[in-house]
């Protein structure tokens, strides 16, 4: 624990810990997962004591790169992208404020609740095992004849006001169990947090960096009062993260029970979303889809894997795959039944109960190929589980097309994902690598630019990114300047000269991190995958996003 970094204790250890499992599903995740800082506390402390003494005491956090990403319904989210030492304070400030709130918060609510006597590692209680219990407390009530009110939160995470998260933690401190001088400690912590959200937010006013375990966290705390303000007013209320469900006694009683959780939310400039709201009886059609779990496949599949007999587990393969692929036909991609299916997929291969060079891998990767016109918002899904299959040069060469169709791939972050999958495989494509070269010389601040740096590398061509050393500048972007020095990691000072005196302390030293980090045995590592789990570690280590 560190006392003496900020106006609040850090526990850096346990921060990093958090910060790992927070990483693994980032939207534009490190090409080496970070693994050269996250197993590096020295240099974090002094990156951070450094930014403390330019700042005169006061931490100053980086700028921050603001980019978009599909959603499911031709819409898009934006993300918001820091650099890991902003990450890391983020995460810091959850894990510093957590154990304090979350017993104050209601038994209702099952998303990222404190795991006070788990594993260190893991911050929250494992969430499927949440979810499955949101879901079957709703399911049974259904089963026994009650009316069913399901809704979520429109644009959840970009509406929160940041006064009201500064509100919500201060006006709780009177209820926690902590001596004087921990509320003192904080309130140093949440005020740092406000400072932090106005600098790196879209609007100075409201919004949390999305896709962050801290900032589900967060907004559970925003949301206590709602939470516990329809508790109170008698009705059967549950949430998890912004779904919403109310068992009521009949449809008068569903609609009533919206009105008065819309007064709620409006107080704190939130709403809900109309277009995902509905009142369920068991009579109410498709009502499977808002019980995923409840799947008789899903069923099938895990009642096989908990077995633990490799042989069942096997079995499981052509069922797997066909549900698979119905999930790919219907466009359910962003089911949890699929990625369940994608999970399961890759665990097989790593646990070689799978054939990554089978029939079956290829055309598992010829479906998912396919999708990634109609599909764009689920291509993370789908390269995490191509990373693993051992794919044709066709089909790479099919990738290599799509990307550098510019009127078809029009995400930014599709062609990231797709680019670091191509540079992982070491496919050198001519059309890509031009591709990624016009990229770079017409907009080097684009969202896959760094991608482009780390293929161009990982392809054998890093004198094609020492072009554009003369290039380099300070304001760009923190991944643009990180992948930039990894992929001239084994170029010669001569040529770095032009760099010199232009590298800020935020990425200074990353290519001698990573040349001494253990997991990369002195090669020369661009893109790494970290992504690997065997059967045994399964029901364990269960991806929270599963």
């Amino acid at each position: 624990m560190n006392d003496n970094l900020l106006a609040f204790p850090i526990d850096e250890l346990a921060t990093l810990k958090h910060l790992r499992q927070d990483m693994k599903d980032d939207w534009f995740y490190d090409a080496v997962r970070y693994e050269d800082l996250l197993s590096n506390r020295k240099s974090l402390l002094e990156v951070l004591s450094q930014n403390l003494e330019i700042n005169h005491g006061e931490y100053k956090s980086g700028d921050k790169a603001i980019y978009d990403v599909p959603k499911r319904s031709l819409g898009l989210r934006y993300t918001l992208e820091i650099d890991f030492y902003d990450r890391f304070l983020y995460q810091a400030i959850c894990t510093y404020l957590i154990p304090f709130f979350d017993p104050l918060l209601s038994n209702r609510v099952f998303s990222h609740r404190y795991n006070k006597h788990g594993k260190k590692k893991y911050l929250f209680k494992h969430r499927i095992e949440l979810w499955n219990t949101f879901e079957n407390i709703s399911h049974l009530a259904i089963a026994d004849g009650k009316t069913l009110l399901v809704t979520d939160l429109l644009n959840y995470f970009e509406q929160i006001p940041i006064y009201a998260i500064e509100n919500a933690f201060i006006g709780m401190i009177a209820e926690i169990e902590a001596t004087g001088a921990e509320k003192n400690n904080i309130r140093s912590a949440v005020s740092t947090l406000r400072v932090l959200l106005e600098k790196w937010c879209y609007s100075d006013r409201h919004g949390l960096p999305q896709n962050r375990d801290a900032s589900s966290f967060i907004a559970n705390i925003v949301l206590d009062a709602v939470d516990k303000k329809m508790v109170s007013k008698g009705y059967d209320y549950f949430r998890y993260v912004d779904d919403i469900r109310i068992i009521c006694a009949d449809e008068f009683e569903a609609k009533r029970a919206l009105n008065d959780l819309i007064f709620e939310l409006r107080k704190l400039g939130l709403n809900i979303n109309s277009k995902k709201t509905v009142i369920l009886d068991k009579n109410s059609k498709d009502i499977l889809d808002y019980f995923p779990s409840k799947d008789d496949t899903m069923t099938l599949i895990d009642t096989m894997w908990r077995s633990k007999s490799k042989k069942v587990i096997a079995r499981s393969i052509p069922i797997l795959y066909e549900f698979l692929q119905k999930q790919l036909s219907e466009g359910e991609t962003q089911s949890r039944p699929f990625r369940y299916c994608i999970n399961r997929f890759k665990t097989l291969i790593s646990s070689n109960l799978f054939d990554s060079k089978s029939i079956l891998a290829g055309d598992i990767a010829d479906s998912l190929i396919g999708e990634l016109a109609a599909q764009p918002v689920s291509t993370d899904q789908f390269c995490k589980l191509l990373m693993d299959l051992e794919l044709s040069h066709a089909q790479m060469e099919s990738i290599s097309n799509f990307v550098a169709n510019r009127d078809v791939a029009i995400h930014g972050w599709q062609n990231y994902h797709l680019i670091l999958l191509l540079a992982y495989k070491k496919h050198s494509s001519p059309i890509l690598v031009e591709h990624c070269q016009v990229l770079v010389g017409e907009d080097v601040e684009r969202s896959e630019v760094p991608a482009c740096f780390i293929y161009l590398a990982s392809v054998g061509l890093e004198r094609k990114v020492e072009e554009f050393i003369g290039d380099f500048k300070e304001t760009w972007p923190y991944q643009h300047q990180r992948y930039f020095l990894i992929a001239l990691q084994n170029a010669s000072k001569e040529k770095l000269k032009p760099m010199f005196g232009k590298v800020g302390y935020r990425v200074r030293g990353t290519v001698g991190r990573i040349q001494a980090n253990k997991q990369f045995k002195g090669e020369a590592v661009f893109v790494k995958n970290f992504s690997t789990t065997l059967i045994d570690e399964i029901y364990d280590e269960i991806s929270p996003y599963e």
